[in-house]
């Protein structure tokens, strides 16, 4: 029996896959006596980067290509240097477009990174805010309350008064108590509100002497595992907010925004040698930059644990960005681009197998064109050729609509308004006439 899983179809299932990993990591360590749910999520964040370090490794790889190969994409920009024509510019991107292909450049992947990163987020945010859902050795330590809870009369006034109390956030107290409702709620109850109800049973033995023993009982024997799973170091509660008093808890917010600012800092900064893309990616990282103060003043409203996550990964990420600096410094890098593009001309042999012979572009590229309203140069001149063939075809074989009587006739009787498209016609007929005489 689960307890209450959200977050929709996508972010929904992939809290449960989350979830699953985090149920596997605290049973591991569990296990091995270590009861800590703030070691479980250190330990997903490593995994988690793991799983997108390929991602990673191809944006880091595809900067440093792009930085060695400088001097080619700056004599793109020379050959077109001062030419501010629609034409110039589009034969620019494209030849700027062609030497990424070459070498299997991608300019969007470290964006494409950080984006992947937030749906994770989100999705690991429903499994932190609500960890005994998703995390069964955690549900166990709930679980005895729970059933002495709902034995207990009025205990669903009580627990939404605690709530008040204690200025619970993230908390709805049902009037129908059940096993899960009741979970959910005590999920985000600090070491001061399961005082507070083990006082209040307390007070009411006289009233419901066994339902209140039982639940006093339960209380006293899962407390102290239960505070311990949420502990984190100076007594920083996981599942509690850190908020805008102060508190030691606050020492996340601010890792959070140091170590993400740190990873924005550090990353590649990739220039494609074409000012409209280079505009187009600078826009974006822009846009990322903002990432660090948005993580701080979310880290600061939600549970600890989430902030912990989110700290963790920018520091991970820190450092695998330094590493790979490192080594593509020490590095062959004309072996290492002669490689990326042998990879590119089979990637694109294979692309034009499957689509008929011709070349696949990229979303980048479709971009672009959707943007400036035109094709490939070589399509607009063949567009251009087909117009002119068709308008003067048109013309050649225009007669007005006053055009009913012979030639001189037309000629004495009907009168043009002068600059109209019918004298126009008329003029250019007279004169493929004259030279059809001659």
């Amino acid at each position: 029996m689960i307890l209450t899983q959200s977050g929709g179809f996508i972010l929904g299932n992939m809290a449960k896959f989350l979830g699953w990993i985090m149920n596997g990591i605290y049973n591991l360590f569990s296990n091995m006596g270590v009861v800590s749910i703030a070691l479980s999520i250190i330990v997903f964040t490593v995994v988690v980067r793991l799983l997108m370090f390929p991602l990673s490794i191809r944006t880091t790889r595809s900067s440093k290509i792009q930085q060695f190969l400088q001097p080619e994409f700056a004599k793109i920009n020379k050959k077109y240097k001062g030419k501010k024509d629609s034409n110039s510019l589009l034969a620019k991107q494209k030849e700027t477009r062609e030497l990424q292909r070459k070498y299997g450049i991608k300019t969007s992947t470290g964006c494409l990174t950080a984006l992947i990163q937030l749906p994770i987020f989100l999705s690991l945010y429903n499994v932190i805010q609500n960890v005994p859902a998703y995390v069964d050795k955690i549900k166990a330590l709930y679980l005895p309350i729970s059933e002495a809870v709902l034995k207990v009369k009025g205990s669903s006034s009580f627990l939404s008064k605690i709530v008040e109390a204690n200025n619970i956030t993230r908390v709805t107290v049902p009037s129908e108590l059940s096993s899960n409702t009741v979970i959910d709620a005590l999920a985000k109850f600090n070491d001061t509100a399961l005082d507070s109800l083990t006082a209040h049973y307390i007070s009411n033995t006289g009233f419901d002497m066994k339902g209140s023993l039982d639940a006093i009982s339960a209380i006293s024997q899962n407390r102290d595992n239960i505070i311990a799973s949420n502990d984190f170091i100076l007594g920083i509660n996981l599942s509690e907010a850190p908020g805008w008093a102060w508190s030691w808890a606050l020492i996340i917010p601010i890792a959070a925004f140091l170590f993400q600012f740190l990873s924005m800092k550090v990353a590649p900064v990739q220039s494609s040698g074409d000012p409209q893309q280079d505009a187009q990616m600078k826009s974006m990282r822009r846009f990322l930059m903002i990432m660090p103060i948005m993580s701080f003043f979310v880290t600061i409203t939600v549970p600890a644990g989430l902030g912990l996550y989110w700290a963790v990964s920018a520091a991970v990420s820190v450092l695998i960005t330094l590493s790979q600096n490192f080594y593509y410094s020490h590095a062959d890098m004309e072996a290492i681009t002669e490689k990326a593009r042998i990879k590119a001309e089979a990637k694109m042999e294979r692309q034009k197998a499957k689509n008929g012979g011709k070349e696949k572009k990229g979303f980048l590229e479709k971009m672009q064109e959707a943007a400036t309203g035109q094709n490939d140069s070589e399509q607009r001149s063949q567009d251009a050729e087909g117009m002119q063939k068709f308008g003067a075809a048109r013309l050649k074989s225009y007669t007005s609509a006053t055009s009913y009587k012979t030639d001189s006739e037309e000629k004495k009787n009907v009168k043009y308004r002068e600059g109209s498209l019918a004298s126009k016609a008329n003029a250019l007929r007279d004169w493929e006439t004259k030279n059809e005489k001659e």
